[in-house]
């Protein structure tokens, strides 16, 4: 059987989107060629590759285990494109999406010693409060604030983010993150203060919430890092309770000299972290 490298990637696509129209956003075509090349990919295996269920096209049993062959060889088509023409030391762009928290006040500002030491370096932070597509590439590396349940990526505890109220017990603004956000662990020691119900501004930013608590009239439960602005005469408690920090790695790239060298430099980055482990 003759397959069809780009038919292969059609079949992912559908499977990240669940619909033809998110695939062909994806891909950069119409949702017409998605469902005409889904169409070929088809006749080719002796079993159903997608079931319709409830609007959405859903991956069979056996196309799960066929994706992931799939996304293997679009890792090593990945790590082929990123090998330099001569040996110049350091090479490679490695994409990694974390909180912008995170970005603003852990990566970003070590960013230009890694980025001196390694001229032939590219690094993109992808900020953003919801969880890129691993399977799909969005990025290389990820940290995230809780333990992955599973996935198929490398993975390394980076160290425990401490959380504290930021402000005055009476402050008459209480800063919440928004709904979507209900489940981390700021979000439910607000609720059992009593002070979720009382919350007046909302956002996913840290540092923005950071930034209203500075006033002096507004509370927050942020972690550590998160308001490294914030002066110190704004009265802080600690609580017994931590968010831990994950790196992620896609596989392919365990033996990537420039992968390493950039996830040696996210644990240094941690190193403060580590001592409350």
């Amino acid at each position: 059987m003759t397959l069809d490298w780009e038919d292969l990637k059609f079949a992912d696509a559908l499977a990240g989107s669940g619909t033809y129209a998110g695939a062909a956003k994806a891909l950069g075509v119409n949702a017409t060629t998605v469902a005409r090349r889904m169409a070929r990919l088809s006749d080719r295996f002796p079993f159903a590759l997608f079931a319709a269920r409830e609007g959405r096209w859903v991956p069979t049993a056996q196309c799960s285990r066929l994706l992931e062959h799939v996304r293997k060889i679009r890792g090593h088509v990945d790590a082929i494109a990123r090998m330099p023409a001569a040996d110049v030391g350091v090479t490679g762009h490695i994409r990694i999406a974390a909180t912008p928290a995170v970005c603003d006040a852990v990566l970003a500002p070590s960013a230009t010693a890694l980025l001196s030491a390694n001229s032939g370096l590219k690094l993109t932070l992808l900020a953003s409060d919801r969880n890129v597509d691993f399977p799909h590439f969005e990025a290389d590396m990820a940290i995230r604030l809780a333990k992955p349940e599973r996935g198929g990526f490398l993975i390394r505890k980076l160290g425990l983010l401490k959380l504290k109220r930021y402000g005055a017990d009476g402050a008459p603004i209480v800063c919440a993150y928004p709904p979507y956000l209900e489940a981390t662990p700021e979000s439910r020691e607000l609720a059992e203060l009593g002070l979720g119900a009382k919350a007046r501004f909302f956002s996913n930013s840290a540092q923005s919430i950071a930034a209203v608590v500075t006033d002096g009239q507004a509370t927050a439960i942020l972690p550590d890092l998160a308001p490294a602005s914030t002066p110190s005469l704004v009265p802080t408690r600690d609580f017994g309770s931590h968010r831990e920090a994950w790196l992620l790695m896609q596989p392919h790239l365990r033996n990537d000299t420039a992968a390493r060298v950039v996830r040696d430099w996210i644990v240094d980055c941690f190193a403060p972290f580590r001592a409350t482990d």
